[in-house]
Parts: C-alpha cells; sequence; structure tokens
C-alpha cells in the first residue's frame, strides 16, 4: 500500500490507545487511591500501636469464676509491632509525597508480618486451656481474647488489604499514559 508519510504517522498495530486508555485510571481515580491507601495505613498503624497496649488475653479457672491473670499485649510478643507500626507510618508519610508500587509493597509484606504474629504467636496462648494451681491443688484454666488480639488482627489485615490495594491498583510507573505512539515521537523519545 502506498501512503504518504503523514499519513502513516500513526502506529496502531503497537499501541492499541483505545484498549488502554479504558484499563487506566482517571486522574480523579488515581487521586483516590493514593487517599485510600494512606488513610489505610495511618488507620492500621494506629490500631498496631494502640493494640499493643492493651489486654491480650486474660486466664480464667474453674475454682474462681474471675479472672486469674490478665497478659498484655506488648510484653506477650517483646512490643514487635511497634516497630511494623513506626514503620508503617514512616511508609504513608513517603507515600503521601511520592507514591509508588514498592512502598505499597513494603506496606502488604509488613502487614503479612504483623499477621503472623497476631495468629502464630498470639493467638494460641489465647485461646488455651490447661491447669493453674491455686492454693495447693490444680485446677483446669482456659484464656480468652481481649481487645489487644482483636485490635492487632484487624489492623494487620487493613494493613495488608492496603498495601496490596496499592500494589494492584496504582499504574507502573512505565505506562504511557493512554497516549498513542507515533514514528515521530519514537524518534523524538529517541534521540
Amino acid at each position: 500500500m502506498n501512503v504518504t508519510e503523514p499519513e502513516a504517522d500513526t502506529e496502531y498495530s503497537r499501541a492499541p490507545a483505545a484498549s488502554e486508555a479504558r484499563e487506566r485510571p482517571s486522574a480523579g481515580g488515581l487521586r483516590g487511591t493514593r487517599t485510600a491507601v494512606l488513610a489505610g495505613a495511618a488507620l492500621a498503624s494506629a490500631m498496631l500501636l494502640v493494640a499493643e497496649f492493651l489486654p491480650l488475653f486474660e486466664v480464667r479457672t474453674n475454682a474462681r469464676h474471675s479472672v486469674v491473670a490478665t497478659v498484655q499485649s506488648g510484653s506477650h510478643h517483646a512490643y514487635a509491632l511497634i516497630p511494623i507500626a513506626l514503620l508503617v507510618a514512616a511508609l504513608a508519610a513517603a507515600w503521601r509525597h511520592a507514591p509508588s508500587r514498592l512502598i505499597a509493597l513494603a506496606m502488604a509484606i509488613l502487614g503479612a508480618v504483623a499477621l503472623v504474629i497476631a495468629l502464630a504467636r498470639d493467638l494460641p496462648d489465647a485461646q488455651a486451656n490447661g491447669l493453674e494451681r491455686s492454693g495447693g491443688t490444680y485446677v483446669s484454666a482456659a484464656a480468652s481474647p481481649r481487645a489487644g488480639l482483636y485490635l492487632e488482627t484487624a489492623g494487620a489485615v487493613l494493613l495488608l488489604i492496603t498495601g496490596a490495594g496499592g500494589v494492584i491498583l496504582f499504574p507502573s510507573s512505565d505506562s504511557t499514559n493512554g497516549r498513542v505512539q507515533t514514528k515521530s515521537s519514537r524518534r523524538r523519545s529517541a534521540s
């Protein structure tokens, strides 16, 4: 086919602009994603920090129906969630200034670490049953979860969802922003 240079300037076979434009979020959608990730990270950070100072579980015996012992969240896992919460707050500040998929991925990984601490370290002890020495005899005792366990688990899940959402919804930096590339624009960018 013989065409002149101006008619063959657009390369449709290399950049399907119509389908890319539909897949990319609008500028308002990006702003919404940025705000949602920032709010989710800030809230999750606050939840993890507050959970460290709440009761994790309490132990009750059959002999006395009152609380025998209360264990704080922070002391149970050596205050491991405080550095995570502070790091998440720093990542949220970095996200506010320059959002990227790498920051969102770091948030998701920290959310997974916090969830492992909550479910693998704290949950088994918060649901344990056993014997407790009371007076000179042993009586059966049972632990029951308290607000600290629920809050740290919710904060970890929120952080994991926030980070994963940031990774999935935030566009990659190598996208062409919906522009059709022409031969002349490729020549200009190459030089």
